[in-house]
């Protein structure tokens, strides 16, 4: 999921830094994968006016272009098939970088000498449109910088999130964790629809045939609309969360959606087929044309939107043909609903498709958002399509799903984390992510509907641990918690080795058990393996005896992205099958693996690493644990040159 970082500044008022906000979000379990700059591909692109259009001799698809920006005028080689004379358009001049890391040059193009380049929205990093060149507002002033025209100097940000956290897919979800975290309150915007003397109930009814797997629908009326483009402000924030605009009841249903979380539909109300919307499930081998074209034969697993008699959506997942919304489109009937996830997953399953609404109804959307979502879709369609909502919601909802209410004990918070928070912190907490919580010494904490994920006590233990910091429960060697076990010897030997280790510049790989017996038995053919029974693939069908074959896929992997500087270690275990009527063997190894260049300051010129890299770490791990003297003696070993190979020797020992 994406979402730009303006967003959420300005639905929490926090200015923390875009990396600072996407750490504090990964630490606290809403992962930040990337935050990417928006404004990188729009350095040195300025508003252009076409002022004329010639030919080009010997071409016919490409025309030279006099264009202005300002200050002079200079030509510009185009092949756009929507390049008109009179356009604003956006020029990337020479020095400029394209998102696709193209630099513009002065070149000549069939004798035709271009100064610049207009163009297309894919080329700007915008959007994936690049079906012709992006054409600005008539009101633009030439010369202006693009970023500025198009306030596009911004981030976006993308984000990993975990399948139980469907209350994140939406800007106000990330919203509440980092509004958490400021310890302050989200601002949701405020909206007040002007509804007309006409009802709604008049013009719809609904009707719900299985409330299991649909226990809320509801709809709304809106008339006289005027489909058109978007404004910008929604274009633009549609386009950073990955999705393309279309018109303006599209992309208000899919604005609505990022922004609070709650997919809609919008069904063209004169072609809907009737006046009643029964949900049902799809009849064995009933027919159903999904709006991309494809027809499906569906089985009682599917939930169909209908108009009575014919299927007009796939619920949740995407809709039919039939009632799309078109261009001379006037009338809409506004689908807000709850449905069953597992009942998504199998529709998702056997249409063979994914929709953005399908994913977050998968996840589990929030059967009580219905009403703000319809309300606040409803009020855009009246400011931005001139529409007439009609007054009132036909809401069909036959058994209210009420919030679940989850004791807590702080001193059992406590006891399970190892720490020594407070009781008014825990509380606050839990209401700044929008739970309500009363008592004292055994709070009582109403769960909210848009987090079905958080059952029991200890889910909102972890609740309260991710947002407190989970860098604040004690480490495993100072921890007083039940969950933790006292660190003996031997972890403390390993964590003195990680230091010692990584303090000389090495950088630690963590790997599985498992590897490929192929490979192991060409590293130590002599070795014996243990054989997995019930292995995930012929790759990984063995535990593994040596470090070596892992870390050689972590050297390709990285030769293979040129990282060609490496000095890495392993701490992990080899396996081996019992020896007569013995235990089975897994013994602690130490790997240290070093290739290219070491790092060198600006003085200094880089030089190869060598053997002596590596006993020099080895020494170094002697000195700290007060080792005797280690002695390297030449030995074969089979996956090296006999005469480049060694025992490391301590106190005589191999």
């Amino acid at each position: 999921m994406k979402l730009p970082y303006s967003w959420l500044v300005e639905l929490t008022g926090l200015k923390w830094p875009a990396e600072k906000m996407a750490e504090l979000l990964t630490l606290c379990g809403t992962a930040c994968e990337d935050v990417h700059p928006t404004a990188r591909a729009l350095e040195k692109v300025v508003v252009g006016q076409v002022l004329e259009l010639h030919p080009v001799e010997g071409a016919d698809k490409i025309k030279k272009a006099v264009v202005t920006v300002g200050q002079e005028s200079f030509d510009v080689i185009c092949g756009a098939p929507n390049v008109a004379v009179g356009q604003k358009v956006p020029v990337a001049t020479i020095g400029a970088i394209l998102t696709n890391g193209m630099e513009i040059k002065r070149v000549k193009i069939r004798g035709v000498e271009s100064f610049g380049m207009i163009c297309s929205e894919s080329e700007l990093g915008i959007s994936n449109d690049h079906s012709g060149i992006m054409v600005l507002d008539d009101s633009v002033k030439v010369g202006m910088k693009l970023v500025t025209v198009l306030q596009y100097d911004d981030y976006i940000m993308t984000f990993e999130l975990t399948p139980n956290r469907g209350d994140s897919m939406s800007a106000f979800g990330v919203a509440r964790d980092l509004a958490a975290l400021g310890s302050i309150k989200i601002k949701r915007p405020k909206f007040k629809i002007k509804a007309s003397k006409k009802k709604a109930k008049a013009f719809i009814r609904v009707k719900i045939e299985d409330a299991e797997a649909c226990p809320r629908y509801a709809a709304r009326i809106i008339q006289n609309i005027k489909i058109a483009e978007s404004p910008w402000w929604i274009k633009k924030r549609l386009l950073m969360c990955g999705i393309r605009p279309i018109n303006n009841v599209v992309d208000i249903t899919n604005y609505v959606m990022m922004e609070c979380g709650h997919p809609l539909h919008a069904f063209d109300y004169d072609r809907f087929g009737s006046t009643e919307v029964v949900v049902r499930r799809a009849k064995n081998g009933e027919s159903f044309t999904t709006l991309d074209g494809k027809t499906h034969k569906l089985t009682p697993e599917v939930l169909l939107i209908t108009n009575g008699k014919d299927g007009v959506a796939a619920a949740g997942v995407m809709g039919g043909l039939k009632s799309e919304v078109e261009n001379n489109t006037t009338n809409i009937l506004l689908e807000a609903a709850y449905f069953k996830p597992s009942v998504i997953r199998r529709s998702r399953k056997q249409l063979g498709m994914t929709s953005e609404s399908q994913a977050r109804f998968e996840k589990g959307a929030d059967p009580n958002g219905v009403e703000y979502a319809i309300n606040r879709a409803a009020f855009l369609f009246q400011e931005i399509c001139g529409g007439e909502v009609l007054d009132g919601i036909v809401d069909c909802y036959p058994k209210k799903i009420k919030p679940r209410i989850v004791g807590l004990r702080p001193e059992r918070c406590n006891s399970l984390l190892g720490t020594k928070l407070s009781t008014p912190r825990m509380k606050k907490i839990l209401t700044d992510l929008e739970f309500k919580v009363t008592g004292s010494n055994k709070l009582s904490v109403t769960v909210p509907t848009f987090r079905s994920d958080v059952e029991r006590e200890v889910d909102l233990i972890e609740e309260i641990a991710r947002i407190d910091g989970y860098h604040n429960i004690p480490d495993a060697f100072t921890n007083i918690g039940p969950l933790y076990t006292p660190a003996n010897s031997n972890d403390k030997f390993k964590s003195e080795l990680r230091s010692i280790l990584t303090g000389v510049g090495f950088d630690e790989i963590i790997s599985h058990g498992f590897t490929e017996s192929k490979l192991a038995k060409l590293i130590e053919p002599d070795l014996p393996l243990v054989k997995i029974q019930n292995p995930v693939s012929a790759e990984l069908d063995v535990m593994r005896n040596s470090l070596i074959p892992f870390a050689l896929n972590v050297i390709q992997r990285n030769l293979s992205f040129r990282t060609m500087d490496l000095r890495l270690f392993e701490i992990g275990k080899a396996y081996f099958p019992p020896v007569g009527n013995g235990d089975w063997v897994e013994e602690d190894r130490l790997l240290l693996l070093i290739t290219g260049e070491l790092p060198t300051t600006w003085r200094d010129k880089p030089r190869q690493l060598d053997y002596f890299d590596l006993t020099g770490a080895l020494s170094r791990l002697g000195q700290h644990f007060h080792w005797p003297e280690l002695n390297y003696a030449e030995s074969p070993i089979n996956c090296f040159h006999n005469e480049l190979s060694f025992d490391i020797l301590l106190g005589g020992s191999k």
